[in-house]
C-alpha cells in the first residue's frame, strides 16, 4: 500500500492514465477470478460480471478523456491526439478543458468507489486511489477563498 507524500493524488488534472490502468490491473483478475468460481446463474457471477463489466466502460472512458480516444492504441502510453483544426477562442478552450476535468473527476469518482471496498488489501494504492474534489489546484484555491470570503470556515488548511 503507497502512501508516499510525493505521489498522494490531489486534483483530477493529477489522474493518469497510469492511475486507471493500474485500477484495472488490480481489479480485473479479482472480479474474473470470482466470475470462474462461480456457476453462470448465481449471483455472485452475476455481480462480479456487473462490476467487471463498469470497471471496463470507467477505465476506457477516463482513458479517452486523458490521452483521447483509441485511433487504434491499445493502452497507456500513447502519443496524445493532435489538436483540432478549428481554432478555439480561449473561452471555448477553458470550458472544454473543464468539461473534460469534470468528466474525469465523475469518472475517477465512480471507479474509485468501486474500489474502496479493497482498500485494506495487499496492492491498493493509497496515496493515489481515492476521490478527488477539485478540478484542479485553481479550483481548489477558488473554493477556499469563497468559504474564506462568506465567514464559513476559518480552520487551517495545508
Amino acid at each position: 500500500m503507497s502512501t508516499d507524500p510525493e505521489r498522494t493524488l490531489h486534483h483530477a488534472v493529477d489522474v493518469t492514465a497510469d492511475d486507471v490502468w493500474a485500477i484495472a490491473g488490480f481489479l480485473t483478475p479479482r472480479l474474473e477470478a470470482l466470475e470462474r468460481t462461480h456457476h453462470d446463474d448465481t449471483e455472485e457471477h452475476r455481480t462480479a460480471a456487473a462490476l467487471a463489466e463498469a470497471v471496463s466502460a470507467l477505465v476506457m472512458a477516463l482513458d479517452a478523456q486523458i490521452v483521447g480516444p483509441p485511433r487504434g492504441r491499445i493502452r497507456k502510453g500513447s502519443a496524445a491526439p493532435p489538436a483540432p483544426s478549428t481554432t478555439l477562442t480561449t473561452d471555448e478552450r477553458l470550458a472544454a478543458e473543464k468539461q473534460r476535468l469534470t468528466a474525469i473527476t465523475e469518472c475517477w469518482n465512480q471507479l474509485c468507489g468501486i474500489l474502496h471496498p479493497w482498500r485494506d488489501c495487499d496492492g491498493y494504492d493509497r496515496a493515489r486511489w481515492h476521490r478527488v474534489t477539485f478540478l484542479d489546484a485553481a479550483a481548489e484555491a477558488e473554493y477556499h477563498r469563497l468559504v474564506d470570503e462568506a465567514g464559513l470556515r476559518r480552520a487551517e488548511r495545508p
